[in-house]
């Protein structure tokens, strides 16, 4: 009889069979690597979507204000810091060794010189999933927005799927952009926790609102003129999804940071 993670992971061959056409890439380099099933994926994303649902009417719930964890906090962060930082630096240094350029890379599907540090990215997103606990407990509902967890639930399973069919290449620039973005918000969580007057916070935003340019941009590059062998469908999937990340920053931004018209 058929277990319910192995009908699962059936679903996950054909999305990654659906991914490919088009493309001579094949999943084969890492295939059965560490929370590479897609059964696995599906399960942490609904036990964190569990968590928003259950965690929030727990919290509500409670009488009091919310619990506040300086100290794993602090460490938290710093930890964050370092590896973003990392991985930044890494797949830059990855790229830079076997002479990658901006765009248009050819994509190794033997020994892919990216899939490391992509796997690496990949299992960030798990751990980003960390900064939800934490508004949780500390009934921080005005952080809980459909933003939030939309952003950390999309993005962690859209790199499983750049895993399987999208791990070399051109990938590598979403590693540096985003590693580099991520690292300056981190040192932004930090420095929050000690001080409420951070002048350069709306500059986060806009710099978060540049790399969604950024990654579109280098998009519609690879999905206009076919230069790399990433897989098209993939590649116009991508786009979609970060112009919805686009529009729903730059709601916030304008929300948050656009001065609204007095009333009379």
């Amino acid at each position: 009889m058929t277990s319910l993670a192995e009908s699962l992971d059936s679903v996950g061959e054909r999305i990654v069979d659906w991914a490919l056409v088009g493309s001579p890439v094949t999943d084969a380099p890492v295939r059965g690597w560490p929370l590479a099933r897609f059964s696995t994926a599906l399960a942490i994303a609904v036990a964190y979507l569990a968590f928003v649902v259950l965690g929030s009417l727990f919290a509500r719930a409670t009488p009091g204000e919310g619990v506040k964890l300086y100290g794993v906090a602090f460490l938290y962060n710093i930890c964050q810091v370092m590896l973003c930082s990392y991985m930044c630096l890494e797949a830059a240094i990855v790229a830079r060794r076997h002479d990658y350029n901006l765009v248009c890379n050819s994509f190794k599907s033997e020994n892919p010189p990216v899939a490391n540090v992509l796997w690496l990215f990949y299992v960030s997103k798990i751990l980003d999933f960390v900064d939800t606990f934490f508004i949780v407990i500390g009934k921080k509902w005005k952080q809980l927005s459909f933003l939030h967890v939309y952003h950390h639930t999309t993005i962690f399973l859209f790199y499983w799927l750049n895993l399987h069919v999208n791990y070399d290449g051109d990938i590598y620039l979403t590693v540096v952009l985003n590693g580099l973005i991520h690292a300056i918000m981190y040192t932004y969580y930090f420095v929050s926790m000690h001080t409420r007057d951070i002048w350069w916070k709306k500059y986060l935003t806009l710099a978060q609102l540049f790399q969604f340019t950024c990654m579109n941009g280098q998009a519609l590059v690879l999905y206009a003129t076919g230069c790399s062998d990433a897989p098209p469908r993939v590649t116009g999937l991508y786009f979609v999804y970060i112009v919805s990340l686009f529009v729903l920053f730059l709601q916030f931004f304008v929300a948050s940071y656009v001065p609204k018209a007095k009333a009379a």
